[in-house]
């Protein structure tokens, strides 16, 4: 190459491959790949390699793309190489190689010919203990605020300059905002790449919903595997389009505590059902596939988003079921000796996936402090501190990422009186790969690691950092980001406009609507006549403050009358202008309830169709907290109940915990600071006595009024939108035909998922049979709430309605009545109590 530069010979060889545009690679095999291109995969005493001269045909081709970066497209499976500055770019044995560390030479961690182990590695052996430290961070770049009140710069880049190369963005794109986020994630892979090494920055995301798929506990009604692969498919192919290449998720915590707060981000209660679930949607989601239909298993790939299970474990039997991202709701509780249940869904089904991807790559421990009094399951510290707990998984013989859940190092769980340094320690002793929810190397990561040299010596401290290095490298060469870092519009704009993917999306819809009444075969092939008459009420939703800003009070029809006159001839409330008072600062007046006539006139109504929401509860277990997700230091706050029913409860049954199963020691110490000792006194938490009362009420009671005012002839459809069991006794004698549809969990993208109405439209007019089942238990009361234990599953007295049919775990209606199948054989049974997988965690 002497007299020529790098840029010359890639332009050169450019032009004798012709620079076609072609299509990206289907293959995700390193050693396949190098086997299909033609090419040997080189010994590690090969490295570096020098450039092709000029004299050597180039076997790629090249284009570039609409936004700015080039493409290169390798022969036959290799993989398509992305770069912005094509100085960047190399070519050896004909073929096209990343120079991620730009010194003009291939590098055994650039060639993609090599197993991600050895990239990984090799790459991690090269790096210093600062910049491996570096590296254990996944705070980085936000899109939106993190934190009430703390507006984020998406264009400030600083600490990307600093070193950042991980970080969760709340930018959530979709088809309407896909390009400016493609924009930004471009911008940021292009810093990275101009920096030493060249490492591209991980952006993950929370789950939200995309291409029109129900969330996780909408789609697990459907007890479907091949739907649950498929579902992971097209969210992994939407978001790697559009730059994410790592999901803060599923969350697979097995909810066996029916009022805990978090429940609608999850799936199910069952052991059984959640393994499978987890199996199966997150190897959907980590392989790329060469269909629409995820039959063709391709392993890691163009399309792959690592998956982060979370929350590693117990956080579904949180005792009081309040949040765990507040002290208040730091204990899981495990009164059933269920322990071991509870890490079914990680062992058994994130270790061992349907895909050839074959495990999670990364897991988020819990936020919760495993609680025992004799510190059964480990130090009594939250998850992310927890070494005997994760040690679980690294025993197992998972070597993948371990990424804390956000801000554990400045609210660790029993660790309340340890500084951030301390913590971080404490996390690093536990295997901790990523500290999540901020980016602090300098004042935090460097002290720590200089006093792990004083203890362990240079050589040990360094090879546990470059341990995670290795894991977190791994990770990123796994999902292409070593070789492509770059997102196109393009692509990302067919994945999202995809024909396949709308109309898999509503097969979804369908297949998730759960029949739990349908007296006298109301809802059936025949569906409900020509037209009929149907009275849909108008629903008042009063204004509500969060941390994220007020949202002013509504007057809506309760289900899309654009949809229901398809169907039928509707009738509805009459709403008049508003009349209340305005918002604080604001001027224009508010809805109230007064603002809606409500229909008086009901002769020749056949149906009422009337859709609400299960009870929500006023306070999820704290009654004067100021903070998001709990109470701050200076709250003055009382535990109360959370309630399944739409009237008010008191919890003074003789059911309720009278004295709380966990507490803070009241002689001031952490739990950290008593280790495992037992016998230490502890406050008490319990609710017993107190009150608490559902926000939505008054939609009972619309549906009672209604009921009252049909005709005789009349019948009445409701239409459930749960994010929690409930409590049916209140309202289901009022029904004729139930229908459950299961809400996701909005989260901090406020971007929840709700079945559309089309889709139940379909259901009640028969142009589709129901098929879901239950995933939850429908307790028959609120005492035998309180009956249960925390982490035991399917352990409730069910409702049984007006039919006979008891509301119980599997349970749902076709036009035929209960449904029998393949499905309910399989998950009917008793629950597991413990994994396949041998537990073999290290003692404390």
């Amino acid at each position: 190459m002497s007299g020529m530069t790098r840029r010359d010979f890639i332009g050169s060889v450019a032009v004798g491959a012709g620079a076609a545009a072609l299509a990206g690679c289907g293959s995700t095999s390193t050693q396949d790949a190098a086997s299909d291109a033609g090419s040997s995969v080189p010994s590690a005493d090969k490295y570096p390699i020098d450039p092709d001269g000029s004299d050597v045909q180039a076997k790629w081709t090249s284009e570039e793309t609409r936004d700015g970066w080039t493409r290169y497209t390798n022969p036959d499976g290799g993989p398509e190489i992305g770069v912005m500055d094509t100085a960047r770019m190399i070519q050896v044995d004909g073929l096209a190689f990343r120079d991620m560390d730009g010194d003009g030479k291939l590098s055994l961690f650039e060639d993609w010919r090599q197993s991600a182990d050895d990239r990984a590695a090799d790459l991690a052996s090269q790096l210093t203990a600062e910049e491996c430290v570096q590296l254990m961070w996944h705070g980085g770049v936000q899109g939106t605020p993190d934190q009430p009140g703390v507006k984020t710069d998406p264009n400030d880049t600083s600490l990307i300059d600093k070193g950042s190369c991980a970080g969760v963005s709340r930018l959530t794109p979709n088809d309407e905002s896909y390009a400016s986020a493609i924009s930004w994630i471009n911008g940021i892979q292009e810093k990275c790449e101009k920096r030493p090494h060249g490492i591209p920055y991980i952006c993950s995301t929370d789950p939200y919903s995309t291409l029109g798929i129900p969330s996780t506990v909408g789609l697990a009604p459907a007890m479907d595997k091949d739907l649950w692969r498929k579902a992971g498919m097209w969210i992994g192919r939407a978001w790697s389009a559009m730059g994410i290449r790592c999901e803060l998720g599923p969350q697979v915590d097995l909810y066996t505590n029916p009022i805990t707060s978090r429940l609608p981000g999850a799936e199910t209660e069952d052991p059984a059902l959640d393994r499978d679930f987890t199996a199966a949607f997150a190897g959907g989601m980590q392989s790329t596939w060469g269909d629409d239909e995820a039959t063709d298993d391709k392993g890691w790939g163009k399309d792959s988003v690592a998956t982060m299970l979370k929350h590693f474990v117990g956080a579904g039997s949180i005792e009081g079921g309040r949040n765990d991202h507040g002290d208040t709701g730091k204990y899981d509780v495990f009164p059933g000796g269920n322990y071991k249940a509870h890490l079914i869904p990680f062992l058994d089904g994130g270790m061992k996936l349907d895909s050839k991807t074959e495990q999670m790559a990364a897991v988020m421990p819990n936020y919760g402090i495993p609680f025992s009094t004799d510190a059964e399951y480990g130090l009594r510290v939250g998850g992310g501190l927890n070494k005997q707990q994760l040690s679980i998984l690294r025993n197992a013989g998972w070597e993948g990422m371990v990424c804390t859940d956000w801000g554990i190092i400045t609210s660790g769980r029993g660790t309340e009186n340890m500084d951030e340094q301390g913590r971080y320690r404490l996390m690093i002793d536990a295997s901790v790969d990523q500290y999540g929810g901020g980016f602090k190397p300098e004042e935090v990561g460097d002290p720590v690691y200089e006093q792990m040299e004083k203890d362990l010596g240079e050589d040990e401290a360094l090879a546990r950092v470059r341990e995670s290095a290795k894991r977190i490298l791994r990770l990123m060469v796994n999902v292409q980001l070593f070789d492509q870092p770059y997102s196109d519009r393009s692509k990302a704009k067919e994945v999202l406009e995809s024909t396949a993917a709308a109309d898999f999306a509503e097969e979804c819809n369908e297949k998730c609507i759960i029949m739990l009444k349908n007296k006298g075969g109301l809802i059936s092939k025949n569906g409900l006549g020509d037209k009929p008459k149907v009275y849909i009420p108008q629903l008042f939703t009063p204004s509500s403050s969060s941390f994220f800003g007020t949202t002013p009070a509504s007057i809506t029809p309760c289900f899309d009358i654009d949809v229901a006159s398809k169907y039928f001839d509707v009738v509805t409330d009459e709403v008049g202008d508003p009349t209340g008072a305005p918002l604080d600062g604001e001027t224009d007046p508010q809805y109230q309830e007064s603002d809606i006539t409500r229909l008086s006139d009901f002769s020749g109504v056949d149906y009422a169709l009337i859709k609400i929401k299960n009870p929500q509860d006023a306070y999820d277990g704290v009654m004067g907290a100021t903070s998001m997700f709990g109470a701050s230091s200076n709250d003055d706050i009382t535990y109360v109940p959370i309630s399944l029913q739409y009237r008010p409860y008191t919890a003074d049954g003789s059911s309720v915990r009278q004295t709380s199963l966990a507490g803070d020691p009241v002689d001031g110490k952490t739990w950290y600071e008593h280790g495992t000792e037992s016998g230490v006194e502890m406050t008490n938490r319990s609710y017993y006595g107190q009150s608490t009362y559902a926000t939505n009420e008054s939609e009972l009671d619309l549906v009672l009024d209604t009921k009252a005012k049909l005709p005789e002839s009349a019948k009445l459809i409701l239409v459930i939108e749960a994010d929690h069991p409930m409590v049916f006794s209140e309202i289901e004698p009022s029904a004729d035909a139930i229908l459950m549809t299961w809400a996701g969990d909005a989260g901090p993208s406020g971007t929840g998922f709700n079945i559309p109405d089309a889709s139940i439209a379909k259901i009640i007019t028969g142009e589709v049979e129901p098929s879901a089942l239950l995933q939850f238990q429908m307790p028959k009361d609120m005492d035998t709430v309180e009956t249960q234990l925390e982490d035991v599953p399917r352990d409730m007295d069910c409702y049984t309605d007006s039919e006979g049919n008891t509301y119980d775990f599997c349970f749902g209606l076709n036009w035929s009545g209960v449904i029998d199948d393949d499905r309910t054989k399989t998950y009917k049974v008793a629950p597991l109590t413990e994994p396949e997988t041998e537990v073999k965690p290290d003692k404390a």
